[in-house]
């Protein structure tokens, strides 16, 4: 997510009054709209204050490049991040309405590989904002009023963020069916030393069929007692790292893969959870 803006030479917006002042000491370009001023130099014409006469009441609205960000009404002021949630538009929405923007943190929230997905209540929460001395949780699209005396006017309106674990006896469960892949991979590390595996052109031909279904097929391929080997060399390809051993002139740069039963078990874990997000569950 790109961050450039500059608000060196940006008035900031307190009030209403504040709004029609700026908008009234500033001249239109020659040219173009009337009713817009640009808020930065007048080369600047992507930060910009637009008068509009809604309800025969006159609004000023403070944008960025086409987008509506900050309205200024008499009584209110109101926000949002126009569904363009970059560093930008936080920014210059913070600027103008002295309200501080800070990105949600969803890994606090939810835990991975679950922590953004549409199916978490907290997915379409973009940044908190804090007025007064409160903080409170935006998305992307609406609009919020917040009066000039830092307080929301209808609180209902924010996102209210969900805080989610797994479910660890449904988890307990559901590895059962990978016990003897899991006894096989911890001898074999132990063995080894937790040396990884290296690229076998005809095993990776039989773990195609399986890895194209996604976890469904991992799955499948890791539950089946007959394919052990199989899956242990499937699933050591998807999880181990590689360790550079030095250089020699003969071969060249040396790299040897490595894993551990504690990375093993948790791409195993991955897998389980992504089939079955009900062992998501939201925390009291």
């Amino acid at each position: 997510m790109g961050f450039h803006i500059n608000v060196y030479n940006m008035p900031r917006i307190e009030t209403y009054d504040n709004a029609k002042e700026i908008f009234n000491s500033k001249t239109a370009v020659r040219g173009e709209n009337q009713s817009v001023r640009r808020l930065g130099d007048r080369y600047e014409k992507e930060k910009w204050l637009r008068q509009e006469i809604q309800e025969g009441v006159e609004v000023y609205i403070a944008g960025y490049y086409n987008t509506d960000l900050v309205r200024f009404y008499p009584t209110h002021k109101e926000i949002t991040l126009g569904s363009y949630p970059s560093q930008s538009t936080e920014y210059f929405v913070w600027y103008i309405s002295g309200h501080r923007l800070e990105d949600f943190q969803h890994k606090d929230y939810v835990p991975s590989p679950f922590t953004k997905s549409p199916l978490v209540k907290n997915h379409q929460i973009e940044c908190s904002i804090w007025i007064g001395h409160y903080q409170y949780y935006m998305n992307a699209h609406d609009w919020y009023a917040i009066s000039y005396d830092d307080k929301p006017l209808y609180p209902e309106q924010f996102e209210k963020p969900v805080k989610y674990k797994f479910d660890a006896k449904q988890m307990r469960e559901l590895r059962l069916p990978y016990k003897k892949l899991l006894k096989y991979t911890d001898t074999m590390l132990k063995l080894t030393n937790g040396e990884g595996v290296h690229t076998d052109a005809e095993l990776n031909e039989q773990t195609n069929s399986y890895s194209m279904r996604g976890s469904e097929g991992v799955l499948q391929l890791c539950a089946d007692e007959d394919k052990t080997h199989l899956a242990y060399y499937y699933m050591l390809r998807q999880c181990q790292h590689s360790e550079w051993q030095g250089w020699n002139a003969n071969t060249h740069n040396q790299y040897k893969y490595r894993c551990n039963i504690g990375i093993f078990k948790r791409y195993l874990d991955k897998q389980i959870k992504l089939e079955n997000p009900q062992v998501l569950v939201e925390v009291n």
